[in-house]
């Protein structure tokens, strides 16, 4: 996965964390209780990292938001601690690297 390079390449990645937290948000509502409920027990985690990066969303479109300030993103902790399940984690962390040193 390429690190953006432009605060706009930075809103697509954003957009694409989210369309994924959606889709997963989507399967698991989906999901029956015979499946296991493998998604259904993530969902405060997804939920979560989903309600941040629409945050973030809102503040890059209203120029509130600083890229290279040399912390992590609010939900990295829970992308850290449960990353083995969270299929597109290494998109959060480009997101995230890019954040923390900018472009």
């Amino acid at each position: 996965m390429k690190a953006p390079e432009t605060l706009d390449e930075y809103l697509d990645l954003v957009d694409q964390v989210i369309f994924e937290i959606e889709d997963v948000l989507a399967c698991a509502a989906d999901e029956g209780e015979d499946d296991g409920q493998e998604l259904t027990g993530m969902l405060f985690v997804y939920e979560q990292i989903g309600k941040e990066l629409k945050t973030l969303h809102a503040q890059i479109l209203k120029d509130g938001h600083i890229v290279g300030s040399a912390t992590d993103l609010p939900f990295m902790p829970l992308v850290r601690k449960w990353k083995g399940r969270i299929p597109f984690h290494q998109l959060l962390t480009v997101l995230n690297d890019a954040h923390k040193t900018g472009f």
